[in-house]
């Protein structure tokens, strides 16, 4: 017969993840213990995001090192293609969106994503300012320097803004959340403007009239702007 080791508290813990097992807490009128399990789930999904977003921007420095930069887009347009995409079909066109709903869809993400947002808003756009939990992050832990650093793009193109350089990893916003977009006649998520050195913020302008966006918007991701015979849309929020 064998001789168990773990006991079947043990095993149920085991199967039940931390967050079922703070919703059974509170149940049970424990919200100390509910909080505890909860501040512990969100460090297990802090580590494996640490993970993450490493394994995705060693490989993608592995193919641009290895296959050249312009392979790292097609690698992302890919990703944009099969993931990206029919994540975004939910059905509601993003361009039929107020801009509140915009602003909050992309706040939420990135919050959800370990980022902080700062909020400001002027005439024409709402301003998001992230301390960025992913690819910021990276930038202001130093990864992209030191004996073996993560690629930083140094090809003037659509993929780096039309910028002398790009950390990698960033690179998706250029790929995913304009080009793409607008390669598909839509308007961008959001016109980002990535940190360029450690310490400074990732900026979102979500333009209130997406159809007033200024033709550097389009110029920066090497595409010239549409044609602006369409009504201007009122800046309803």
């Amino acid at each position: 017969m064998v001789e168990r080791v773990l006991t079947d508290a043990d095993v149920e813990r085991m199967r039940t993840p931390l967050w079922e097992q703070a919703k059974a807490a509170m149940r049970a009128g424990a919200p100390d213990r509910a909080a505890e399990l909860v501040d512990r789930a969100v460090a297990q999904w802090r580590s494996l995001q640490d993970y993450s977003i490493n394994w995705i921007t060693s490989l993608l420095t592995f193919v641009g090192e290895e296959l050249g930069e312009e392979a790292v887009e097609r690698a992302l347009r890919r990703t944009g293609e099969e993931l990206v995409e029919p994540r975004r079909d939910t059905g509601t066109d993003w361009d039929s969106l107020p801009v509140a709903a915009r602003a909050k869809v992309i706040a939420r993400a990135m919050v959800g994503n370990f980022g902080q947002v700062e909020i400001d808003e002027d005439d024409e756009k709402v301003v998001l300012s992230f301390r960025c939990g992913s690819g910021g992050r990276l930038v202001d832990e130093g990864r992209y320097e030191g004996d073996r650093p993560y690629l930083v793009l140094r090809e003037r193109a659509g993929r780096t803004f039309m910028r002398d350089s790009l950390w990698v990893y960033c690179a998706h916003c250029s790929v995913n959340n304009e080009i793409q977009p607008v390669e598909a006649g839509r308007t961008p998520t959001s016109v980002e403007h990535p940190p360029q050195r450690p310490g400074e913020p990732c900026v979102h302008h979500v333009y209130k009239d997406v159809t007033a966006l200024p033709d550097e918007a389009f110029r920066r991701i090497g595409r010239e702007p549409p044609p602006r015979s369409r009504e201007r849309r009122p800046t309803s929020s």
